[in-house]
């Protein structure tokens, strides 16, 4: 049961980077080690232009050309050194850009000074932090198929695409006329896989939105009945305090579009908000993370993500992404869910400090400028807690996070298999893991929490993004006409997103729903 992965932007494949490389860490070398997960699921087993077996990721690629960094592919070289020129006999001038210096995680790895993840010893903790991460790719494990990476040509700063919704779709229709993409490169993943789960996809909404949708749409129209999983990675905006004066408001205008298109083409869609519109709570106080940070904030999101979709690659789990859209979305209409965990779990974590600990990624934290009430009725849940516990800190664990709905699992699995590329956000004062021989044991083997949820929360979201639409098309913000749109598209993003508020506002919440509130208060304030 394949899964053939999908990551667009630059921030997607920060995270898609960081959880590559904790699929490398799964690998065992010995004989008669027994694997945690089916890599299959995940790679594919080919042939390198030497004849040497190769596994490569089931993954297709996606980001501008300056954002590849100094990604190199040693298993398929390109051999265009020597090549032999095209049919033309005339002058040739040729002109070569510098390259872009190797990593320093990889200028370390050929030195032999972090040891090899697959040879189970453990680095010292001195050497498992990088100080200086340029792209995505400085920090990469995988050797990826010659499908995999689409090197997307870098535009122009007056001719960018970026948070203009209409011309990222036209540019994916453009781009896939001219390599066949749908036809060669998807269609080529998907005959190799014997029984194919679906699509999982990570995708940056401001730079690739518009991209993505026209994607998910070819998807669609190609493979109608196969499940999608989307993580959506929100701009800065954040669309509580956004109005339609502010820069900010196209960004906003076109996450809202990004998450109507994913609600209505994707099985199961799942937001994340913005790393610089996290909450500085009681959350980070184990936690060394520099919310400005790419590398950091993506390694914190790809424990969460790969922690909670492990289910799908465990060799002990019967679950799919069929089987994890129909636990979530049971009713059939709660296709958004949200995304939450505790990194590093400790085994004395109570029930009491649990609200405290939790912090979900998807939560919109404010709204106009008033704390969001925590409380969300829960409609499904599929949960994941990983750690080395004695039986007794399990029945413990399992008290504190049981689920009281009946739509609900919950998987124990080994702790989380920290690659030497991770960065050591986790803070030194903070208590090592049950089983940890040293701090460097505890750089590599964290315990986990890790949730996906669906619930009346994302109301706030959609109320919100209802809000600015309606503002947009009562002032004629000037936003709309630069995005490309049309007032009457903006006003049909306002009905759905209310709808799709009232469709997730809890039931037994006064009023059946916010439109007619928030309207009021509207008319009120003028």
């Amino acid at each position: 049961m394949e899964i053939i992965y999908v990551q667009a932007g630059s921030f997607a494949n920060f995270v898609g980077t960081h959880f590559w490389n904790t699929q490398q860490g799964y690998f065992t070398y010995e004989d008669g080690d027994d694997p945690l997960v089916q890599h299959d699921r995940s790679f594919r087993e080919g042939l390198n232009n030497k004849g040497e077996a190769t596994y490569c990721p089931r993954l297709l690629l996606f980001d501008r050309s300056s954002n590849f960094g100094a990604l190199s592919n040693d298993l398929y070289p390109d051999n265009l050194n020597g090549a032999p020129a095209a049919d033309w006999d005339g002058e040739v001038v040729e002109y070569r850009q510098d390259p872009i210096p190797e990593s320093e995680y990889h200028a370390r790895l050929e030195t032999g000074e972090l040891d090899d993840d697959a040879a189970g010893e453990e680095p010292s903790p001195s050497t498992t932090g990088l100080t200086r991460v340029r792209f995505w790719s400085d920090y990469s494990r995988a050797f990826l198929h010659p499908r995999t990476p689409q090197r997307l040509p870098d535009l122009a700063d007056w001719d960018g695409v970026d948070g203009d919704w209409n011309k990222s779709k036209e540019y994916f229709q453009k781009y896939d006329s001219d390599h066949d993409l749908m036809e060669n490169e998807l269609r080529a993943f998907v005959e190799e896989c014997d029984g194919l789960q679906g699509l999982q996809l990570m995708s940056d909404c401001v730079t690739f939105g518009g991209f993505t949708d026209a994607f998910l749409t070819a998807f669609r129209d190609e493979f109608p009945k196969l499940p999608s999983l989307a993580f959506s990675f929100l701009s800065d905006a954040s669309n509580a305090l956004v109005t339609t004066e502010e820069p900010r408001a196209a960004n906003a205008l076109n996450d809202a579009l990004c998450i109507r298109s994913f609600e209505n083409l994707s099985t199961l869609n799942v937001p994340i908000q913005d790393p610089s519109t996290w909450k500085r709570s009681g959350w980070l106080q184990d936690l060394s993370l520099d919310l400005r940070s790419p590398y950091q904030t993506s390694a914190l999101v790809s424990t969460y993500i790969e922690s909670a979709t492990l289910p799908l690659r465990l060799k002990a789990s019967d679950h799919d992404l069929a089987s994890m859209g129909t636990l979530l979305n049971m009713s059939g209409t709660t296709r958004t869910a949200h995304l939450a965990g505790i990194y590093p779990l400790h085994a004395s974590i109570s029930a009491s400090n649990v609200p405290v600990k939790l912090y979900d990624l998807s939560a919109v934290t404010e709204s106009r400028g008033q704390p969001v009430a925590a409380s969300a009725s829960e409609y499904g849940r599929l949960q994941v807690l990983r750690g080395n516990f004695s039986a007794s800190q399990w029945t413990k664990l399992d008290g504190i996070f049981s689920p009281r709905i009946p739509t609900s699992v919950s998987i124990h699995a080994p702790a989380y298999p920290t690659p030497t590329s991770f960065p050591r956000i986790v803070s030194p004062a903070s208590p090592l893991p049950l089983g940890s021989r040293s701090d460097a044991a505890a750089a590599l083997r964290q315990n986990v929490y890790s949730a996906l949820t669906t619930s009346s929360a994302p109301a706030k979201l959609f109320a919100g993004y209802a809000r600015l639409a309606q503002e947009c098309v009562d002032r004629r913000a000037e936003v709309v006409t630069k995005m490309g749109l049309e007032f009457d598209e903006v006003r049909e993003l306002k009905d759905e997103m209310w709808a799709l508020c009232d469709r997730y506002a809890a039931a037994d919440e006064e009023g059946g729903g916010m439109e007619d509130e928030e309207v009021e208060m509207g008319e009120d304030e003028e």
